[in-house]
């Protein structure tokens, strides 16, 4: 290809000229701001009046331990009968359930206070208990063993009854129970329905 004289110059000086241009366009552009979320707010100090408030509102709205009882006598219930069908899978799903629920109970709160104003440490009863008395009653099942199943229970109970009377409630009397606290569960191992 031959290039005249005349336009040489502009050949030579369009590639640079448009450079220079991008360039000088490109630098006087103000850079575009990331697309970034309005930053939050600083989170101004709770102060000890915002934490005390705070505070009395959880103590306010957790359950009291009778609450969480009533979900230990529910779940033991349920392992009664569980373990008098054989339904050994769910027995096991109930053992676990009344101790976690003893648990719950114990993290709501690891004292409780006796009439005469005694405090009862629950936690270091039932870590006792746990051990000696909850071990073999889950091995019981582990074991799907009737004939250790029932004096493990019935020591459970005792326990039970024991801790009901270290906390100044000697009224409150566990039993084996004697009707199934609900209505929905088919204890039989296996069922026809639903399947």
């Amino acid at each position: 290809m031959h290039i005249l004289p005349s336009t040489l110059p502009t050949a030579r000086v369009l590639p640079v000229l448009a450079l220079a241009i991008l360039t000088t366009t490109a630098c006087q552009q103000t850079p575009a701001t990331p697309a970034t979320p309005a930053a939050a707010p600083a989170a101004t100090p709770a102060t000890p009046s915002t934490l005390e408030a705070d505070v009395a509102h959880l103590k306010d709205i957790t359950p009291a331990q009778s609450h969480t009882m009533i979900d230990v006598g529910y779940h033991m219930s349920n392992l009664w009968f569980a373990a008098q069908h054989k339904n050994w899978d769910l027995a096991a799903f109930e053992v676990d359930e009344t101790r976690n629920r003893i648990r719950w109970t114990i993290r709501i709160s690891p004292t409780r206070k006796k009439p005469d104003g005694e405090i009862v440490d629950i936690k270091g009863i039932f870590d006792g208990v746990d051990m000696s008395v909850f071990t073999p009653l889950k091995d019981a099942v582990a074991k799907k063993d009737m004939a250790t199943f029932v004096p493990a229970y019935r020591t459970m109970l005792e326990a039970c009854y024991s801790c009901h009377k270290a906390s100044g409630k000697p009224y409150l009397r566990p039993m084996i129970p004697t009707t199934p606290p609900q209505t929905i569960i088919n204890y039989d191992p296996n069922p026809k329905w639903p399947q």
